[in-house]
């Protein structure tokens, strides 16, 4: 089951991804590498397009790592939780604003420096969100287990 926690969030993410950027309903044709380092969300799909394999090995590393101690200490104390994904949040605009800054140029202007941020930090929020959703799937049964066990404690 483990395995499975490994594997298939990262996965079921990664293909709505590919979903959503191959149904497009504002579908372009992307040059590849040419678009990359743009700034814009054609340069994005391209990267993603290109480098996914890649991007899909580091997914599983952070699953295994990170995201299921994390998750196994959610499970444990629910209360956890909301710091976590505060965390994780503060984490994802960090980061977005770090890859923003690098292919930022200066030339346009500080608005589209706040917009690569704002769009990187909503496309790795959904992963999360969809990523934890997954995990949450596979363990509704433990969770709504605990949430009676709590109603019956109370209760009694």
């Amino acid at each position: 089951m483990r395995f499975l926690k490994v594997i298939l969030p990262p996965l079921i993410a990664f293909l709505v991804f590919a979903a959503i950027i191959k149904y497009n309903p504002l579908h372009h044709s992307f040059e590849g590498l040419a678009d990359i380092g743009d700034g814009s969300a054609a340069g994005l799909i391209a990267y993603y397009k290109i480098f996914a394999p890649f991007q899909f090995v580091i997914a599983v590393l952070t699953q295994y790592l990170i995201i299921l101690p994390l998750w196994d200490k959610i499970l444990c104390r629910g209360k956890a939780a909301i710091s976590i994904f505060i965390s994780m949040a503060v984490v994802c605009v960090v980061l977005a604003f770090g890859i923003a800054y690098m292919i930022w140029d200066r030339a346009v202007g500080t608005e589209h420096l706040i917009h690569i941020t704002l769009f990187m930090t909503g496309v790795q929020l959904f992963y999360w969100a969809i990523n934890f959703l997954v995990m949450f799937l596979f363990d509704i049964r433990s969770v709504t287990k605990k949430i009676a066990v709590k109603q019956e404690s109370e209760t009694a």
